[in-house]
């Protein structure tokens, strides 16, 4: 598996996991001029932009570590950015990050971590 097919694959997961625990998925991969939203979902009244990390090892860290202050920053640009744009009824913004670690035997992790920008 390429290591485009693998985000792929992490981000199928990624939302199959939120409607599971209940949110509606909106939009994924938005791209926008200066980047891309993986997920937009509502959680209840909660707009929530979500980042999915996905990996094979831990060589490099935990995924959700990709997600640095720099890249929050980002993130929050992108938020800024898809609400000047279109904005679906909502109460709160959020931003998640979903990280996804893909086991040898087929099999994936996941990790859930809310309003972490």
């Amino acid at each position: 598996m390429t290591a485009a097919e693998l985000g792929r694959a992490g981000e199928q997961l990624a939302a199959t996991y939120l409607e599971r625990v209940g949110f509606t998925v909106l939009e994924r991969n938005v791209h926008l001029r200066t980047g891309e939203i993986d997920i937009v979902a509502l959680d209840g009244t909660t707009l929530t932009f979500i980042e999915v990390k996905t990996r094979r090892t831990l060589v490099t860290g935990v995924p959700q570590a990709a997600v640095t202050p720099a890249k929050l920053r980002r993130l929050r640009r992108l938020v800024g950015a898809y609400l000047m744009d279109a904005s679906p009824p909502h109460r709160d913004i959020r931003i998640d990050v979903l990280a996804v670690l893909a086991h040898a035997d087929g099999t994936f992790a996941v990790e859930h971590l809310r309003g972490v920008g």
